[in-house]
């Protein structure tokens, strides 16, 4: 098989992981189905792109290192997305989102309960967070370039695939349509910028840095819509 098509492969079985674990455990309404996909999930897209860089392509291990500067425009970035999203949530999102269908989509993973929701949100932030940007900008760009060429073609490949799976999440969570297309629009828009981060200093820490800071205001959403 050749590179690029081997590539494709590795970017489609990675890259539609996450959409078919958002029907597998929301989809369901089976919390316990839900939460095994959900961690099987999770250990294919950590495991199969590990692999696939040792084994396919021969690589060898690298924690990523920041070696190129961009910790500034990290924070930068993150900043100002932060702005952007908590101004669209006070004037559009807050009076589109089902707080009754938003509850029960989470009442099954335990996430009503305000300790548990507390520590989902620093386990996402600090460990999910850092797991999308291992597998969306690392691994998915990496692969992107060989298929698409580098540059703007695979950064807005990356970023539509980092969306489709937030589309279903936000679909059951009872998110109205067009609350939905406007939190994609945001996140296109941050999974680009998230790219093109990873593709100008070669780190997964400069975009996580930013990915970080936008979590942290959609776990404040979320906490208020549960328990305020």
């Amino acid at each position: 098989m050749s590179e690029k098509r081997l590539a494709l492969l590795a970017l489609l079985l990675v890259g539609l992981a996450p959409t078919a674990s958002i029907f597998a455990s929301f989809g369901t309404g089976d919390g316990l189905f839900g939460q095994i996909i959900w961690l099987a999930s999770k250990a294919w897209m950590l495991g199969l792109p590990l692999w696939w860089h040792l084994r396919v392509d021969g690589q060898t291990f690298s924690w990523s290192p920041v070696r190129q500067g961009g910790v500034g425009a990290g924070f930068l970035i993150g900043a100002l997305f932060s702005l952007v999203m908590v101004l669209a949530w006070f004037f559009v999102g807050e009076s589109r989102v089902d707080r009754e269908t938003f509850r029960a989509s989470l009442e099954p993973f335990g996430l009503t309960n305000a300790n548990t929701y507390i520590a989902a949100a620093v386990f996402w932030t600090v460990g999910n967070s850092v797991l999308e940007e291992y597998v969306f900008r690392w691994f998915l760009v990496e692969k992107g370039e060989v298929v698409f060429g580098p540059g703007w073609p695979t950064i807005l490949v990356s970023a539509g695939i980092f969306v489709l799976h937030h589309f279903f999440a936000l679909w059951f969570l009872g998110f109205s349509l067009s609350a939905n297309l406007l939190a994609c629009l945001g996140l296109f828009i941050g999974g680009a910028a998230f790219s093109w981060l990873y593709v100008k200093y070669r780190s997964i820490w400069i975009p996580y840095i930013t990915h970080a800071m936008c979590d942290v205001v959609v776990f404040a959403v979320g906490y208020v819509l549960l328990f305020l």
